[in-house]
């Protein structure tokens, strides 16, 4: 009892030490780098779950849609794929017309590489405790089962391909018989496998908090963000700040972007609409540079 009133002690006397009053820091006037769209704040991210080939395809397909429906940047379509160049159609029309129609952002295929399933035989032992008795332990058979697989993410309607992820899990469990039904843990491990890259997804698809306000106070930094609570900015999760920079492509007229990275904050006030981020690394931002939760977790989360 006396350990757990020393961790109460220490978590709420961590979190009274992280509050900040905005009122206290002065505002600065900072040069413009970006202004973003209404739909690049106020969007969410439209996905299409295409296609998941291979073994226990569809229950793969459901639990991916189950990860990515809990996050609060990402919608999920609810529609059939025909196909990559009707895709690429129906968000060109989307885009010309200004308007929704239910076109996806990115598509995702899947795919399960294979399963395999096993077994080892444990023969049975006898061993001698302290205090000189014997003990049998009878013979028993671990059984295995092994998923792997992988998605790979398109960016539409430029149509590339944005990002690959590769998952697995191995689960087990042990008989008195070599005669097992595997199927449920296969669906054990190609459950664990595909939640292994929940917060890979996130922070792919995290929304992007575009700063408007920044204020100091000594040697500390906040930033004024439109990243709300509606788009899952949580107090105490932390974030990489990042700035869109274009550059002159050699002896061409033409620009291209880049997304730096340029610091790490954490999220102090998260208000429905908005957010306040302390600064733990950078400095030199301006008005438009974003920031995203990145979903590195600590100790404490078991809390």
């Amino acid at each position: 009892m006396r350990y757990v009133y020393i961790i109460i002690t220490v978590l709420f006397l961590a979190g009274c030490s992280g509050k900040i009053n905005p009122a206290e820091f002065h505002p600065i006037n900072a040069p413009k780098n970006y202004t973003p769209s209404y739909t690049e704040i106020t969007g969410k991210t439209q996905v299409l779950i295409a296609q998941f080939k291979g073994s226990f395809a569809n229950l793969a397909k459901n639990y991916l849609t189950y990860i990515l429906n809990s996050s609060k940047s990402t919608v999920i379509l609810n529609r059939k794929f025909k196909s990559i160049k009707d895709e690429i159609k129906l968000a060109e029309l989307a885009k010309n017309s200004s308007s929704n129609l239910n076109q996806a952002d990115y598509l995702i295929f899947g795919k399960i590489d294979n399963i395999t399933t096993s077994y080892t035989y444990h023969r049975p032992y006898s061993y001698k405790d302290k205090k000189g008795r014997y003990h049998f332990v009878p013979g028993y058979y671990t059984h295995k089962a092994c998923v792997n697989g992988h998605i790979t993410i398109i960016k539409i309607p430029q149509n590339y391909r944005a990002k690959e992820f590769f998952f697995g899990d191995c689960e087990y469990e042990d008989t008195r018989s070599s005669y097992f039904n595997y199927i449920p843990l296969i669906k054990s491990a190609l459950k664990n496998a595909v939640f292994s890259i929940k917060d890979d997804l996130y922070r792919f698809f995290a929304k992007r908090g575009y700063v408007y306000e920044i204020r100091v106070k000594d040697d500390d930094i906040i930033l004024h963000t439109t990243l709300g609570s509606n788009f899952g900015a949580k107090e105490g999760e932390k974030v990489d700040i990042y700035r869109i920079k274009k550059t002159k492509i050699p002896f061409t007229d033409k620009e291209k972007t880049e997304i730096i990275k340029i610091g790490e904050g954490v999220i102090k006030i998260a208000n429905p609409n908005d957010s306040w981020i302390l600064v733990k690394k950078g400095k030199n931002f301006m008005i438009g540079d974003f920031v995203k939760m990145n979903y590195k977790h600590s100790f404490w989360d078991i809390f």
